[in-house]
């Protein structure tokens, strides 16, 4: 697990307060254009940054980097309507990948503070519109500012998702492991690794050849627990048929202990194209897939 210091040098603030007393819906903080009103629904702690996923008066989701201390009051502040504060503030680089030593830094926009706000006003009453369609099923926990790598639902209430920032190589950018409650506003039940660190430092990988198919596996893992995310086609059947195989393993101090299986075709980028631009490898680990 990687760890960065956060560094703040000098910074200029914009507070709702010096706005006119017309209510606006957003501010600019060093020429860059801002909401100034939203509900948090996801909170995420970064390498440089609290991660904060919201929802503006009308209903669109944007993502913010935020103050750390935001992330630790997401009980307080998660569903509430906020009034936003930002900052410019002078933080560690991306390029330094989460060295405390890294002397090098960027400037970017933060969310200095959140305060509750009233609700927006409700518009002009209008003529009933017709019912909206119904929402889509999500299909992973990805935000629209990523790519999926992985995901599927292994049961009603399950969902795993591997996702990676756009710029994810083997020097640059992240991937992650989640899992939580599909369609739902509860907190992710894992996020691993925790920080934003570069694939080939996140997970390990390999694509494999199997009579009639081949598949591929992608491990993240702790000290002493692993998930496994797995896809494959090959001649598994009763009597060789060819069969596809999708879902997660578990394993504990390196043994196999349970299997997940994903209930539908997955989401996948597994396999030799994307191991090669993100610099995933198999660092001599292997994988049985499992029956």
């Amino acid at each position: 697990m990687f760890f960065s210091v956060l560094r703040y040098a000098s910074v200029t603030f914009l507070t709702l307060a010096a706005l006119p007393a017309v209510a606006q819906d957003s501010v600019t903080v060093g020429g860059v254009k801002k909401r100034a009103f939203g509900i948090p629904i996801e909170f995420q702690n970064g390498d440089v940054a609290c991660r904060i996923t919201l929802k503006d008066d009308r209903g669109a989701t944007f993502d913010e980097a935020a103050d750390f201390d935001l992330c630790a009051q997401e009980r307080a502040l998660k569903g509430k309507r906020l009034a936003l504060t930002y900052k410019a503030a002078r933080v560690m680089a991306a390029s330094c990948q989460g060295d405390p030593d890294c002397k090098k830094s960027e400037t970017i926009v933060l969310i200095a503070s959140a305060k509750p706000a009233p609700l927006a006003a409700a518009a002009p009453s209008s003529p009933t519109p017709p019912p909206a369609p119904a929402k889509a099923a999500q299909t992973s926990f990805c935000t629209p500012a990523e790519t999926v790598v992985f995901s599927c639902r292994t049961s009603p209430t399950k969902m795993i998702s591997v996702c990676a920032s756009r710029d994810a190589s083997p020097t640059k950018g992240y991937l992650q492991y989640r899992t939580g409650k599909p369609d739902s506003t509860d907190p992710l039940d894992l996020t691993l690794p925790s920080g934003h660190v570069p694939p080939p430092q996140a997970a390990t990988g390999e694509s494999v050849p199997f009579a009639g198919g081949g598949g591929a596996w992608l491990r993240v893992a702790t000290k002493s627990v692993g998930f496994v995310l797995f896809t494959g086609i090959g001649k598994w059947g009763p009597r060789g048929e060819i069969q596809e195989k999708a879902g997660v393993a578990i394993e504990r101090d390196g043994k196999q202990v349970a299997s997940l299986k994903c209930t539908g075709k997955p989401i996948s980028l597994l396999g030799p194209d994307y191991f090669e631009k993100v610099g995933i490898k198999s660092k001599g680990q292997d994988f049985d897939f499992p029956d």
